[in-house]
């Protein structure tokens, strides 16, 4: 239980980061882009000196799939905080966790693979929370208030379409990790896949960062560096923790229980710490999400 613990602190502070940059005016652009180096680096740290199970085959259609994830990496996490400012952490994370819906259609497309009973009621209770979480209401920052804490001024309609975009992109990248496992993970080595995947983040970000510099004489701060440090050791922390959780504990208890908890402290830190309201239909979609989860990852 405590590798489970961890993976869920670890995705918590994810958010919690995300939460803090943008109340504060970090540079997001900059924070994810060193968020990747320090990923990158401290996967090929680990991987150093350790056994790799099978190479990495530098196909033309795994490069693209590499590449391709890579940008979805970096692209999906700028959404992902820029969704955290538009309507709180609790509805942003829901949101990204019932993506799960997409992997879970593609699958049955793509792949052949028939849901089951279960699962196809929970593609319809994720239709329905999704509809109850996008039914914003504007957040008061009432904790850790910063220069750009006032809240999102748009309309409904916008909020749901941010959480739309979050939603594709988060399942996505399930899709392409699928995909890595059904066509490539044969031949090539899952964890030097995915240093190749944070290495393409990374210079994705550093091409924008370098650009609006040249463009705005504007760098980022230390500030934003050692924040993107510390959101790169969190978030490879999650991916890791997550993986040795599945090594001692059954899946079908896993993958629900990290997702539930993770959906449920979101939106209690966010009422807590951030002083975000969510409404009865928000608490509503919330709980439907969890159901969900429940049977889709099983």
């Amino acid at each position: 239980m405590l590798w489970l613990a961890l993976a869920v602190a670890c995705s918590l502070a994810i958010a919690m980061i995300f939460k803090y940059g943008e109340r504060r005016g970090l540079d997001r652009t900059a924070v994810l882009t060193v968020n990747y180096a320090a990923a990158a680096l401290v996967s090929a740290m680990l991987l150093r000196g350790s056994d790799v199970d099978g190479g990495f085959v530098s196909s033309a259609g795994l490069l693209v799939l590499g590449v391709g994830l890579g940008v979805l990496f970096i692209a999906g996490f700028y959404v992902f905080a820029y969704a955290i400012r538009e309507v709180g952490m609790g509805l942003a994370t829901g949101v990204m966790r019932l993506s799960v819906v997409v992997p879970v259609l593609a699958s049955w497309v793509l792949w052949g693979e028939q849901p089951s009973i279960g699962q196809s009621l929970g593609l319809v209770l994720a239709g329905v929370a999704f509809f109850l979480i996008a039914r914003t209401t504007p957040t008061t920052p009432t904790a850790l208030t910063g220069p750009t804490s006032s809240p999102s001024s748009h309309s409904g309609l916008y909020a749901a379409l941010v959480l739309g975009g979050l939603f594709l992109m988060g399942g996505l990248v399930d899709v392409a990790f699928k995909t890595f496992g059904e066509v490539f993970a044969a031949d090539n080595s899952r964890p030097l896949f995915l240093l190749f995947v944070f290495s393409v983040a990374c210079l994705t970000g550093l091409i924008a960062v370098v650009g609006q510099g040249l463009r705005s004489k504007a760098w980022p701060s230390g500030s934003a560096v050692g924040w993107g440090v510390l959101l790169g050791l969190v978030n490879y922390g999650s991916a890791d923790f997550i993986l040795r959780a599945i090594a001692v504990l059954p899946g079908p208890f896993v993958f629900p229980a990290n997702s539930i908890a993770i959906v449920m402290g979101a939106a209690v830190l966010g009422i807590v710490v951030w002083g975000e309201r969510l409404s009865k239909a928000n608490w509503a979609g919330l709980g439907l999400a969890a159901a969900a989860l429940v049977l889709l990852t099983r």
